[in-house]
């Protein structure tokens, strides 16, 4: 038997022989002093012996040999940039992406549960295809995605609105109709949509998932049409939260938000994962800085815990700094221990694979390795490598990546980041 087994099975005889010696004092009391011990004193003394019931009820949930464990997956800004949808053209005229995740393809098909961000929104004509500063790609992107292994496209972005409603329409139609095995989140065809919780269920637990973005850009929603996307708002946030801890086991909210190339959460995020921890999320995965930030666990004041990723910076891009370049992989263990009422769900685990966006315009090589498999060699071909005259070697983009890691999270409820859990 496991330490850990172990631990539990101690844990569940101390808290049996603390209700047996409860019971038998009620009984001496009851047979020597029966005057004493009125009956206005039964919910005091029933209140008490709850405790420990209910506390050897959670153990023995936690003991049991029903655990249900799911591996989630998930990366930060698919961020199509000209360059990048440009090296998808194939010389029959079609396009395919398949080269930008082809190095990181292994870990996304082995999770159980993968998840992208979608920076950028699609399109169905080529003479709308853009980059920076109103993006829109090819819908083979979203193939090369699914083909990736890939699950679940949040969308809710301030990117999402940079095609109008027509941008939104076109890449709902193409995941619907090509991809509908695909779970879609943060924008809708339909206001029934819009209040249709998401859930994905994988391996007998149910997830269910929320996308939030803080704003488009400028650009403002349709009034006839407010459904088109989840833009934050506590109200909103709140009620459908509520709804989905109901229908779930587990909440997981993807926020975007946060200040552009900063390497520690805003005031204006660290207030939303507040909001989000208070209410119950049990995972939180944030995106928009372009950078990567901490990650940790928080646990709130009535003690609920939240694993919150404050930026999970750029999947794939072509943006013009190293630490742009540094994007990351979360990768989480949620189990579920027990069943019906009893279940006691749980993130056993969170860790932080480092990734690196390689690309060389000259070249037209454009992809995404793990930092683990990166090299100096390759660090030579990318285009940045002597861009600002310090040669951008793995030690100098190993530095900058634990630096990132290691800097301290303000907000209530920390309990450790990357660097102090090692």
């Amino acid at each position: 038997m496991s330490l850990y087994y172990g631990g539990l099975k101690k844990k569940i005889v101390k808290l049996l022989m603390v209700m047996a010696v409860a019971a038998i004092v009620g009984c001496l009391i009851g047979v020597i002093q029966p005057r004493i011990v009125k009956a206005t004193r039964m919910p005091e003394i029933k209140e008490k012996l709850s405790i420990p019931i209910k506390e050897a009820a959670q153990a023995g949930a936690e003991l049991s040999t029903d655990v249900k464990k799911v591996n989630l997956l998930a990366v930060g800004d698919d961020l199509i940039h000209t360059g990048i949808y440009k090296s998808g053209l194939q010389a029959d005229g079609s396009y395919n992406f398949d080269h930008l995740y082809t190095h990181v393809k292994d870990d996304i098909a082995a999770a159980d549960l993968a998840i992208v961000n979608q920076e950028t929104i699609f399109t169905t004509n080529r003479n709308d295809y853009s980059g920076y500063p109103c993006f829109a790609g090819p819908m083979e992107i979203g193939d090369a995605l699914v083909d990736a292994g890939f699950d679940v496209v949040t969308h809710a972005t301030n990117h999402v609105y940079d095609r109008g409603v027509q941008g939104i329409e076109e890449t709902l139609d193409f995941w619907t109709t090509k991809h509908p095995e695909i779970t879609v989140l943060g924008i809708h065809g339909s206001q029934a949509d819009a209040d249709t919780i998401k859930t994905v269920e994988c391996n007998g637990i149910t997830f269910a998932m929320l996308n939030y973005t803080y704003g488009m850009n400028g650009f403002t929603l349709p009034g006839d049409q407010p459904w088109l996307v989840d833009l934050l708002d506590k109200d909103k946030v709140a009620a459908d939260i509520a709804k989905a801890k109901e229908i779930s086991d587990c909440v997981i909210f993807f926020l975007h938000s946060g200040t552009e190339y900063v390497y520690e959460p805003d005031d204006a995020t660290k207030d939303w994962v507040q909001f989000l921890l208070d209410n119950g999320v049990d995972i939180t995965i944030a995106s928009h800085p372009h950078v990567l930030e901490p990650y940790t666990e928080l646990t709130g004041s009535d003690g609920h815990k939240m694993v919150v990723y404050y930026s999970m910076g750029n999947f794939i891009s072509t943006q013009d700094e190293m630490p742009r370049m540094i994007g990351g992989m979360a990768k989480l263990t949620v189990e579920k221990r027990g069943s019906g009422a009893d279940a006691v769900v749980s993130v056993s685990s969170y860790t932080l694979d480092p990734l690196f966006t390689h690309y060389n315009h000259d070249t037209g090589v454009y992809t995404v390795y793990k930092l683990s498999d990166y090299t100096d060699e390759l660090a030579q071909q990318h285009a940045l490598y002597n861009k600002y005259g310090t040669p951008m070697t793995l030690d100098v983009i190993k530095a900058k990546f634990d630096e990132i890691m290691s800097t301290p999270i303000n907000q209530p409820g920390h309990e450790n980041t990357m660097s102090e859990r090692e």
